[in-house]
C-alpha cells in the first residue's frame, strides 16, 4: 500500500452550545401557600369549583423542587425566554407562565409568580422565591 505525504495542519473545533445562559438562577413553589391558595380560588365555570377540587395541588417531589423549573434561552441570545416544569406528576414538561414580571427581568431573590396548564383546561398557580444555583458564581451553571 502506498501512503502519501500530507502536510501537517492545526484543525480547531469552535465549541457552539445549543443554548447558552448567562446568569444561573432556580426557583421552587412554595407549596403550602400555593395549595392554600389553590384551596380558596375558583375555576371559571358551572357548578362553581376550588381549583384544588379540580386536582390543581402543589408537592414538594415536583412543583417544590428547585430542579425541577428549568429556564431555557430560545433564541441562543444569552438572554432567558422561557421556564419550564419538568418532573411532573405524569403530566409532561408543563409551559410556566411568569405573571408579575418579564422572564427576561428575573433576578436573584425576586418573588416571583407563575402558573403551568395541562392540556385538560386545569391551571397551577405557582410562587417562589429565585435563589441563585451556585452561589457566588452567578454564571456557573
Amino acid at each position: 500500500m502506498k501512503e502519501k505525504w500530507i502536510a501537517p495542519k492545526t484543525v480547531i473545533e469552535e465549541f457552539t452550545p445549543n443554548e447558552y445562559i448567562a446568569v444561573c438562577w432556580g426557583v421552587c413553589c412554595d407549596v403550602d401557600l400555593a395549595n392554600d391558595y389553590e384551596k380558596n380560588h375558583y375555576a371559571p365555570g358551572r357548578p362553581p369549583k376550588t381549583w384544588w377540587q379540580l386536582g390543581c395541588s402543589h408537592d414538594n417531589d415536583h412543583c417544590g423542587a428547585i430542579g425541577n423549573q428549568v429556564i431555557r434561552d430560545a433564541n441562543n441570545d444569552g438572554k432567558a425566554e422561557r421556564m419550564i416544569e419538568t418532573g411532573t406528576d405524569g403530566l409532561g414538561d408543563l409551559t410556566c407562565t411568569i405573571t408579575n414580571m418579564s422572564i427576561g427581568n428575573v433576578q436573584v431573590d425576586d418573588y416571583i409568580y407563575w402558573t403551568t396548564s395541562a392540556s385538560d383546561g386545569r391551571v397551577w398557580h405557582h410562587r417562589g422565591t429565585v435563589v441563585a444555583t451556585v452561589p457566588n458564581r452567578p454564571n456557573a451553571s
